[in-house]
């Protein structure tokens, strides 16, 4: 008996031996070394597991004779079984069938298999925003996602972007909903420049957006939802496409800290050719029509090399409380203009805590950012010291004027501007505007977020989310006395403002996951939303231009001689609440049917006969591969078809008319706006169809996504003038009108080279969009202005039948052979009436990325091209109407400008005027703005990055290293227009392809070092 114990307890010892649990350590790279952070490490059998970090080291905990399955996505999973050994390393080969297995993120963070979807989207992760950096995360996507078109503001380092996918399809607002986290972010904007030249106290200011203040490197991967299909789950809120941000999280294993360091160092891409050749009639002139002569060059010397230094440190760790993730980054920059600055920091907690093994996940983010900006960048003619700059006139010596901006006056006891004439709104000292005319911008951003998701068995989870946001923008300008009398009173002028807007999200969804047998699978999401946000609530200061300043340069409130011009801002608040479903239905996993509905009520439309509308999606997909037997190159083949309706909701108050204050009077004002009487207001609705297919040939080497669709916009809202008889308000709004976009987009990439020492990898994306508005209301003929000419000699406009946004200006009077009809007094004329002279929509995009591998070697290459469409730059034309560019220095020396004409009476002829004759003429900000119309195509080397990874001792602190130098905008391969085509004045609907002094863009180099401990 005591032998047989004993055998037992031996066998037992034996078995505790053999099954000890031991720790693995190890390093997930591809097959050239690169490390693969976020890769999936699991115990084969059980639900234990762990993801490898910045640099694909993991650690974990494994019984001898267990497998290892290590996953990552888009490479082929690897096994192996545990002995003896402690450390492993694993190199992954990229996956044959990318397509199959592939997981992504849709919307309301939604994941999916990408083989069932039944529309395009496309990602970027990581390396790609952050390889070579911009301050606003959303101008790194410029040329990499087909159907998307980026256009930067001339606001300059910390300005606002336009991103406009798949087409202008709104007159209230084309920019897309950005989701973080599966949660919408509010991107507002407390103000875009509209005006064709500026207006009188802030200038054509870009106020910013929220998508500029997110940190890069807190982001892992963004997506694009392009069509309606892909967004119809966000109802009123997804009619311009969606872009879709996921944050990182921490990592299990050993804590890492990753530091990243950018140096970028900017300089003017693209100035205006300007004349030195030919001086004033006299010094106090404003305009350069005098004698030959020979003046300085000051402009380039004006600019500054910009500097921008980031500095980011991210923290990943985990704990008895799971998974942590901590960053800190600050940005500091110097733009190329004198004085201007920025400096923004931003912070970032997340965590992620498992409960009740592992079914309860509850997620915590917070993310804050602030930012002060010190005399940003304004576009056209007011408060922009660019005008001055270029127009100078050319007797005076620039460095009197910038070495000695103001001069003391003894009589007023104050500094006053010293200029070579009498200041004005178009000419001031560029100095004094840039040293007493200071601007102060300032924008905070605080997120909070909870996530919580139970899994109550297999086949049914239980997620919730709720957020906060808040957002503050201030604006600080101090005008000081002897500015512009047009801009400024003669004490000077203060004008102050803080604006707060806030959003609260919370969200219940339930997700069914199940197989109905061997055939068919089954995934449904059924939940309900709750959105409300405050926009733009507080206080707005403005001494104005008449009542002004008491006392010369004392900016407070109490120095004001009135404060009529001051007021509080009331917010404009709205709610929607929402139920939605998805279902998609699976057969034999190659073949898909996908649906969903939401039902949003707004309190936007409150008043009208229904508050709430719903949106629907339905769309199949087919992995066709997997039907028919393809040839031995074909590795995976789809296709895929859906129809979507989704919405663009109205802005807030429009069905409850708003009564004022007259700030002259204080008598109450009625409405500017109200509905039109009998009518009722319905968000804009977004109708789309889709069809697209999907191909991997030859082993995976090469690969290509081709997409159709056609989408029609109705229920645009427009303003109507109200008759005279309605004196309770200006305007009318009515629904009406329509805007189609169809289109084609072509994604294809391909392994050139593919071996241990060298590989070339190639992606491709094009994109053609035809843009039409169908038709506008009776009541304002077939035309409608989105920016307004007034005294000038431009306007942006929506013309029926027409592209949306068509650029209208004055033209020369000519025959219909091409030639300048003169006057009976042998002049140049002009037609009176506005017509078409230009479209800035492109015919088609074209971007081209290169990607290659030398050993430890990483270059990166992104040709950005547009082709086709129109510019116009009234800076040229002004510039020649002050005799003070290149052109009217050429004309000069050919003895002026050479037009074929005839005369009124019909008789053809060789005519030459004089430059300053026909300059003055078709220039200037009322001229003939049809000969300023350019050609808007352009191919610039977009990015590049020249990288190499250092490889540390395994037992040294550094765990990776890499250096690489970075360059962004560097040159244009081919450019007509005389400015940077893809900058424009407003991310708004107006002043798309308008150059008014704007700017310049800019070319940067500088250093991307990363270090990981």
């Amino acid at each position: 008996m005591k032998k047989v114990i004993l055998i037992t307890l031996l066998f037992f010892t034996l078995q505790s031996v053999v099954a000890q649990v031991k720790k693995i350590k190890g390093q997930v790279t591809d097959m050239t070394g690169l490390p693969l952070n976020m890769a999936n490490i699991i115990i084969k059998g059980e639900k234990k597991g762990t993801i490898s970090d910045f640099d694909g080291y993991f650690s974990i905990d494994v019984n001898k004779g267990q497998t290892l399955v290590i996953s990552y996505l888009g490479f082929e999973t690897k096994e192996i079984i545990v002995q003896d050994q402690t450390e492993i390393n694993v190199q992954l080969k990229e996956s044959i069938v990318t397509g199959l297995n592939e997981v992504v993120v849709t919307s309301l963070g939604i994941k999916k298999s990408k083989k069932s979807l039944t529309y395009s989207t496309q990602e970027v992760k990581n390396e790609e925003l952050t390889r070579v950096k911009d301050a606003n995360i959303v101008n790194t996507i410029a040329g990499k996602i087909a159907g998307v078109a980026i256009t930067r503001s001339a606001g300059g380092t910390g300005g606002s972007t336009k991103v406009i996918i798949r087409g202008n399809s709104s007159i209230i607002n084309n920019q897309p909903l950005y989701v973080v986290d599966g949660i919408p972010l509010y991107n507002v904007s407390p103000s875009q420049p509209n005006e064709v030249f500026g207006d009188t106290g802030t200038g054509n200011r870009d106020g910013g957006d929220i998508i500029s203040l997110i940190n890069p490197d807190d982001i892992e991967n963004m997506s694009v939802l392009k069509g309606a299909a892909a967004s119809a789950l966000y109802g009123t809120q997804g009619g311009r496409g969606v872009i879709l941000l996921t944050t990182k999280k921490g990592n299990t294993g050993k804590p890492t800290i990753k530091i990243t360091s950018t140096s970028i160092f900017e300089q003017p891409l693209s100035l205006p050719k300007l004349q030195n050749s030919y001086l004033a009639v006299a010094d106090n002139a404003q305009e350069s029509w005098g004698p030959a002569g020979q003046s300085k060059e000051y402009v380039n010397n004006f600019f500054n090399t910009g500097v921008t230094q980031t500095t980011s440190v991210n923290y990943t760790g985990s704990s008895i409380l799971g998974t942590s993730m901590l960053s800190f980054a600050n940005t500091r920059a110097s733009g190329i203009l004198p004085e201007n600055s920025l400096n923004k920091n931003n912070f970032s907690l997340k965590q992620n805590t498992k409960f009740f093994n592992d079914k309860l996940n509850i997620s915590a983010l917070v993310t804050y950012a602030n930012q002060k900006i010190y005399n940003k960048p304004t576009s056209g003619l007011y408060n922009n010291p660019l005008t001055g700059l270029y127009t100078m006139n050319r007797n005076n010596d620039f460095h009197n004027y910038s070495n000695n901006y103001e001069n003391y006056n003894a009589q007023l006891d104050i500094p006053e501007q010293n200029w070579n004439t009498t200041p004005d709104e178009f000419q001031q000292n560029p100095y004094w505007l840039i040293h007493r005319n200071k601007t102060i911008d300032k924008n905070r951003f605080l997120m909070a977020s909870l996530s919580l998701d139970y899994t109550i068995n297999t086949w049914l989870k239980v997620a919730s989310r709720y957020s906060y946001s808040n957002v503050s923008n201030s604006f600080d300008k101090k005008i000081y006395a002897t500015s512009a009398a047009t801009l400024s009173h003669e004490n000077g002028r203060y004008i102050f403002y803080d604006l707060v807007s806030s959003q609260n999200y919370g969200d219940l969804i339930a997700t069914i996951d199940t197989d109905f047998n061997e055939d068919f699978s089954f995934t449904t999401n059924i939940g309900t939303s709750l959105l409300k946000n405050s926009n733009n609530k507080g206080t707005w200061l403005d001494s104005g231009i008449t009542e002004g300043l008491a006392s010369p340069n004392w900016f407070t409130l109490s120095n004001f001689n009135s404060i009529r011009g001051s007021r509080q801002i009331d917010a404009g608040t709205k709610e929607i609440q929402s139920v939605f479903a998805t279902a998609n239905i699976g057969y034999k996993d190659y073949l898909f049917l996908d649906v969903s509905g939401r039902k949003d009520w707004s309190s936007a439309l409150v008043n009208t006969s229904s508050i709430g509308f719903f949106y629907k999606s339905v769309g199949v997909s087919n992995i066709i591969s997997e039907v028919i037997e393809m040839p031995k190159f074909v590795n995976y083949g789809k296709i895929r078809m859906s129809y979507a309706e989704v919405g663009n909701d109205v802005s807030s108050y429009i069905t409850v008319p708003q009564y004022t204050i007259d700030p002259v009077t204080g008598n109450p004002n009625f409405p500017n706006t109200r509905p039109l009487f009998g009518a009722d207001y319905k968000s804009e609705l977004k109708s789309e169809f889709e069809i697209g297919t999907e191909w991997r040939l030859f082993e995976n080497r090469f690969g290509f996504e081709l997409s159709y669709y056609n989408s029609k916009t109705k229920n645009q809202l427009f303003y109507i003038p109200a008759p005279l008889s309605a004196s309770s308000a200006s305007f009318f709004g009515i629904n009406g009108g329509s805007i189609r976009n169809t289109g084609i987009e072509l994604i294809a990439d391909a392994r050139i080279i593919e071996n241990d020492k060298f590989s070339w990898k190639t992606i491709l994306n094009y994109s053609h969009n035809k843009n039409t508005v169908e038709s506008i209301p009776a009541d304002l003929g077939n035309e409608v202005a989105l920016t307004i000419a007034g005294n000038n000699g431009y306007q942006y406009s929506l013309v029926e039948g027409r592209p949306f946004g068509v650029i209208q200006g004055r033209t020369l009077r000519k025959d219909e052979q091409g030639r300048a009809i003169l006057a009976t007094d042998g002049s140049l004329q002009y037609n009176n009436t506005f017509e078409e002279i230009g479209n800035a929509n492109p015919d088609f995009m074209l971007g081209l990325a290169n990607n290659f591998k030398i050993g430890k070697v990483n270059v990166n290459l992104l040709i950005d091209g547009r082709f086709g469409g129109d510019v116009l730059s009234l800076t040229e034309s002004i510039n020649d109407f002050y005799g003070v560019s290149q052109a009217t220095a050429d004309a000069r020396n050919n003895g002026g400008v050479t037009l074929q004409t005839v005369s009124a009476s019909g008789v053809p002829a060789t005519t030459t005027f004089t430059a300053e004759e026909y300059y003055k003429f078709v220039g200037g900000r009322n001229g003939v703005a049809g000969e300023y119309i350019y050609d808007a195509t352009n191919v610039i080397l977009r990015e590049l990055s020249l990288g190499y990874t250092f490889t540390p001792k395994k037992s040294g602190l550094i765990h990776s290293a890499s250096l690489s130098l970075i360059g962004r905008n560097l040159f244009f391969f081919y450019k007509k227009a005389p400015f940077d085509p893809n900058l424009s004045l407003s991310t708004g609907e107006g002043l798309q392809g308008v150059d008014i002094y704007g700017i310049p863009s800019t070319r940067s180099l500088g250093l991307n070092l990363n270090v990981t401990f």
